[in-house]
């Protein structure tokens, strides 16, 4: 597993770094708390699950839904526990409406 505060600046970067620095500070030495984590992930959910989006487009190893879907599935299970379920539940379903057509 990747260890935490490198999940917090890949986090950090998908929500906006500037709003994470500052409510946390530093990804890199940020410590939020579960709670003050999830709303901020809460918050930008529809960005985050865009800049997940965009990170599958710019993929060599994405070709197709399948692929995409892949390459969700691998993000969520590193980044999952960031995450509440409802707010995984929304961002699969915003990333499949987005990229069933490819």
């Amino acid at each position: 597993m990747i260890p935490t505060q490198e999940r917090l600046v890949q986090l950090a970067r998908l929500a906006g770094l500037d709003l994470f620095s500052e409510r946390f500070g530093s990804p890199q030495t940020a410590a939020p708390d579960a709670a003050a984590l999830a709303s901020l992930v809460g918050e930008r959910l529809d960005q985050i699950a865009q800049g997940l989006i965009e990170e599958a487009t710019a993929s060599d190893d994405v070709i197709d839904a399948a692929s995409a879907q892949a390459y969700l599935d691998d993000r969520l299970r590193i980044l999952g526990d960031l995450f509440t379920a409802e707010q995984s539940a929304a961002i699969r379903a915003e990333f499949q409406t987005a990229t069933e057509g490819w």
